[in-house]
């Protein structure tokens, strides 16, 4: 009698599942069932990250990589390149997203964002940082020098009160020992709603959008990794890649919950 009464406070003390709400959940606040069905990012581009549908490029990546000024390191491992990143090779050396922007993915990261919602924050966080992890333990390489959260306008963190990426970049922090360095560059004004925009008009609405900080902790040679939530055309993130091509980095990795594989036309 007394076993039963304990394994039943224990489920009514755990955690539920972060989608079907049923207990206990994981440690990384799913359970079994609706981990597995996750829409967790497949291979693509070996540059941009998204999901591969033909047209692709067999191009060589050295031979892309080649093609940008101040690029001093390869992307790791080897694979097809998009038909965008093969015309116009990414600023940064490569993408990786944990999750695709579908459901239930999408309805956590925007209760998160808007609605402060922090058990999905910590979930979805938990399966990033082992993403992560796994990345660098598989390919052997060095990990980054520094972590770089994509800043928020002024106006957008008051609203909001937290920028995500930087909750994100420190929590990762925490489980690699990577500093985050939160003021590598300025978001110099808000700019127009990238929503509706397609991908060569994104890219031109980030023209200026972010200017460098002086900051003793960017120093030439750094390998870098630039962190944001979700990566729809990476109009921001190469924004902020330039910057960091200025202040010497030999990579630029983005690391992301989430990469929207619909991309706009254009």
């Amino acid at each position: 009698m007394k076993i039963l009464a304990k394994n039943l406070a224990s489920r009514l003390m755990a955690t539920p599942c972060l989608v079907c709400l049923a207990v206990p959940a994981l440690r990384r606040g799913f359970c079994a069932a609706c981990e597995e069905e996750l829409p967790w990012q497949p291979p693509g581009c070996l540059l941009c990250g998204v999901a591969l549908a033909a047209p692709w490029s067999e191009t060589s990546p050295a031979i892309l990589i080649a093609s940008q000024s101040g690029r001093a390191e390869q992307p790791h491992g080897a694979g097809k390149v998009c038909s965008r990143c093969s015309y116009q090779p990414p600023t940064f050396t490569q993408c990786h997203c944990t999750f695709a922007y579908e459901a239930p993915i999408s309805g956590m990261i925007r209760h998160f964002k808007d609605r402060a919602g922090f058990p999905e924050f910590r979930g979805l966080s938990n399966c990033f940082n082992e993403h992560f992890m796994q990345h660098y333990d598989d390919t052997e390489s060095p990990l980054p020098d520094l972590l770089l959260p994509v800043p928020l306008h002024s106006s957008r963190l008051r609203a909001r009160g937290y920028n995500q990426a930087l909750l994100l970049a420190r929590r990762l922090s925490r489980r690699t020992g990577i500093p985050v360095l939160a003021n590598s560059c300025q978001r110099r004004h808000s700019g127009n709603s990238q929503r509706g925009l397609n991908a060569a008009e994104r890219l031109y609405n980030m023209q200026g959008m972010f200017g460098p900080q002086a900051c003793a902790a960017l120093t030439p040679g750094q390998r870098l990794a630039i962190v944001d939530d979700v990566v729809t055309t990476t109009a921001t993130t190469q924004a902020m890649a330039a910057v960091m091509h200025g202040r010497g980095a030999v990579r630029i990795d983005v690391w992301a919950l989430a990469r929207s594989n619909h991309q706009p036309d254009g």
